[in-house]
C-alpha cells in the first residue's frame, strides 16, 4: 500500500489483519475495483464503494469512471481513502491515474509517471486507451461527444474487431485500372492494399507545441494555454474543431484488410506481410495517435519504409499502346517501294488490330 498524494492510497487486497494499519494511516473509505466486494464484517467501519471489474482490455471503465472519481473526491474531504484491486497494479491504478488527470489537468503519460514514482503500476492496454479518450474529452465523460458515441457503438459488438469486419472485401485487391495507386511489400512485391483502403483523418488546427512552448503535460504553458485548450478531439475524421484540416503528414492508416483477418484477433499487435512475413506495421483495435496528434480508431498503421506506393493513371495502358501503334504517313504520294513498306507495317500491326493484310 502506497500513498500517492496526501490521503490517497493505492494498494492490493486489504485483508482484515491489515485493518490496524488502515486506521494508523487515517483511512476512512475504501474503493474496491475487483470481481467481488469486501465481505468481512470488520470492514463495515469504513465507507465502502464497489465496482465490478475484471482485469481485461475489453472491460469498460468510462461508464462509471466519473462516479468513482467523485467518491474519491468526497472521501478525501473527510479523511483518507484506499483504492485497491487484487494486486494494485492495473484496475485500481487506472482509477487513481484518472483521478490525478482530472484533479490536476494532467495528460495520461504525466499522471502515469507521477504514480510510478510511488508504486509500480501497469494498467492494461484497454484501460490505457480509455484513459486517453478521457483525456481527449477534457477529463470528463461527455456522453454526447462524437468520441464517446463511437466508443459506445464499438462496444455494442462482441469485440472491437467485429465492428469493422463486416465491411471487409471478399477478395484480395484486384488490378483495377481506375484505382489511383496500389501499395506493395517492398521486399517481396506482394500487393497489400490500394488507395481505396486508406483512412484519412483531420488534424488539430494548430500545433500544440507552438502554443504551449513544447509543454505536453496539460499544464498551462507560458501563454496560459493548455494542450487540451488547443488540441481538438479527433477520431477517424470526427473532429470537434469547427474548421478541421486534413492531415498531410503522409502517415499510412487503412481500414481492416481481408488478409489481416487471421492475425488480428488480439487487441493490438504487429502486421506482417502475407507473402514473405516481413514486418510492415502495427494494429490496435482501440486506436493509436497519428504524429499529428489525431486519435485513429481502429489503427492499422503501416511503416512507409517497408512498403512502396505505385501510382496508376487511368487510361495509361491505352495511351502507351496507342503510341506504339502509331505510324507516320508521308506527305508525298507513295512510290511502289513506299507502298510495299506500308503493307509490311500493316502486317506488323495486325497482331494488335486483329486484321491481317496481304501483299
Amino acid at each position: 500500500m502506497n500513498e500517492i498524494v496526501p490521503g490517497l492510497w493505492l494498494g492490493s487486497y486489504p485483508f482484515k489483519e491489515g485493518i490496524p494499519q488502515l486506521f494508523r494511516n487515517g483511512i476512512k473509505s475504501i474503493l474496491t475495483v475487483d470481481i467481488a466486494p469486501l465481505s468481512e464484517p470488520e470492514f463495515n467501519y469504513f465507507k465502502l464503494k464497489f465496482f465490478n471489474l475484471r482485469d481485461e482490455p475489453s472491460e469498460d471503465i468510462l461508464d462509471w469512471l466519473a462516479e468513482a472519481l467523485d467518491f474519491i473526491e468526497h472521501s478525501l474531504a473527510v479523511g483518507g481513502i484506499l483504492v485497491h484491486c487484487t494486486m494494485g497494479v492495473s484496475r485500481s491504478a487506472a482509477i487513481v491515474i484518472a483521478y490525478l488527470m482530472r484533479k490536476h489537468s494532467l495528460s495520461y503519460d504525466k499522471a502515469l509517471e507521477f504514480v510510478t514514482k510511488r508504486r509500480l503500476v501497469y494498467p492494461n492496454v484497454g484501460f490505457v486507451n480509455q484513459l486517453k479518450l478521457f483525456e481527449s474529452m477534457n477529463w470528463t465523460v461527455n456522453k454526447h461527444s462524437p468520441v464517446y458515441v463511437r466508443y459506445v457503438n464499438n462496444r455494442k459488438h462482441k469485440g472491437p474487431q467485429d465492428v469493422y469486419r463486416h465491411d471487409l472485401p471478399d477478395k484480395a485487391p484486384g488490378k483495377n485500372t481506375d484505382i489511383p495507386s496500389i501499395f506493395r511489400c517492398r521486399k517481396c512485391r506482394y500487393q497489400l492494399f490500394t488507395s481505396a483502403n486508406l483512412v484519412s483523418h483531420c488534424k488539430p488546427e494548430e500545433d500544440v507545441r507552438k502554443f504551449n512552448g513544447g509543454n505536453t503535460s496539460g499544464r498551462p504553458g507560458a501563454n496560459g494555454k493548455t494542450e487540451q485548450e488547443v488540441c481538438s478531439v479527433l477520431i477517424k475524421g470526427i473532429t470537434l474543431n469547427k474548421t478541421p484540416t486534413a492531415c498531410d503528414l503522409n502517415e499510412i492508416f487503412t481500414d481492416p484488410l481481408e488478409w489481416t483477418r487471421e492475425s488480428t484477433d488480439d487487441v493490438e499487435g504487429k502486421l506482417y506481410c502475407p507473402g514473405c512475413n516481413a514486418k510492415l506495421g502495427s494494429f490496435n483495435w482501440c486506436g493509436e495517435p497519428c504524429v499529428c496528434r489525431t486519435w485513429v480508431i481502429p489503427a492499422f498503421h503501416f511503416n512507409r519504409n517497408h512498403i512502396d506506393r505505385i501510382e496508376r493513371r487511368p487510361g495509361a495502358a491505352t495511351q502507351k499502346m496507342t503510341s506504339r501503334a502509331s505510324i507516320t504517313i508521308p506527305s508525298r504520294p507513295p512510290s511502289d517501294k513506299d507502298q510495299h513498306v506500308t503493307e509490311r507495317a500493316r502486317v506488323t500491326i495486325s497482331g494488335i488490330s486483329g486484321i491481317k493484310q496481304t501483299t
